[in-house]
């Protein structure tokens, strides 16, 4: 009788228990959902976002799952802020595989403050000489591989024409050609060189003409205000200069006789 009664007395208090815990889980939910769709909605433009309130690692609960899961959220704001501010685009190829390694990780990123973000973009525009500078030497060695047996690259200086490996790839559509994803830096950074010392300043689109005139090239064949270019299934890329006086004071900054020893 008494063990009847012990059961009959705690399973209204258990059933109240589990109920309001219920409810308060289900209002939680509602809330992250609510909380998910409004970043999705506010990112929308940018494909890469993908933001997610539900933490990785299912044993946390609470602050440390909240901790977890603002990380994770911070982390994915930056890349969305990065590409709306399109830092990428003056980079040097050094400086956007540490930006790109930096938001891969999500170390040391700051938290999302309207100061912070114009910060960010401060530091980064005041920087550009530097940017350029190594984006000069970056280039030149790009192009001139060392040790190649092709006649069209030179080692110590460029020439008319260059003939780069494995830059591109069939696009998805026969006749067509895409940038490899790891050589996207170096052809931005050749536009944003030729277009500086063209007195220019850096390029004006996020990927640069160079990237996009292939892109969108019907058959791997196609020419910008400096470059004519040929694409090939090999993988090879094709460049010749239009502008020989640029070739010119790319070859006096980083090439010539320093790189000959003479």
């Amino acid at each position: 009788m008494s063990t009847d009664l012990a059961i009959r007395e705690t399973l209204p208090a258990l059933v109240a228990c589990y109920r309001q815990a219920e409810e308060e889980i289900r209002q939680a939910y509602d809330l992250l959902e609510s909380a998910e769709k409004r970043l999705q909605t506010g990112f929308q433009e940018f494909e890469c976002n993908c933001f997610n309130v539900n933490p990785r690692d299912y044993c946390k609960v609470g602050s440390q799952a909240a901790d977890m899961v603002m990380e994770s959220i911070k982390t994915e704001a930056w890349r969305v802020l990065v590409e709306r501010m399109e830092l990428r685009r003056v980079l040097s190829v050094k400086r956007r595989k540490e930006l790109d390694d930096q938001l891969m990780k999500g170390d040391k990123l700051p938290d999302i403050t309207e100061e912070n973000i114009v910060a960010m973009l401060q530091d980064n525009l005041a920087s550009i000489d530097l940017y350029v500078k190594e984006a000069i030497g970056e280039v030149f060695d790009f192009l001139r591989p060392v040790g190649s047996v092709l006649k069209t690259n030179s080692e110590f200086e460029l020439g008319k024409r260059v003939i780069l490996h494995h830059v591109v790839s069939p696009g998805y559509i026969k006749g067509t050609f895409r940038v490899a994803y790891r050589h996207e830096p170096e052809l931005t950074a050749l536009d944003n060189v030729f277009s500086v010392c063209d007195g220019k300043g850096t390029i004006k689109t996020y990927r640069g003409p160079l990237c996009d005139g292939i892109s969108e090239s019907k058959d791997g064949v196609g020419e910008t205000d400096y470059f004519r270019f040929r694409c090939c299934l090999n993988g090879n890329l094709h460049i010749e200069f239009k502008r020989s006086d640029l070739v010119a004071r790319l070859n006096a900054t980083a090439g010539g006789s320093r790189l000959k020893g003479l």
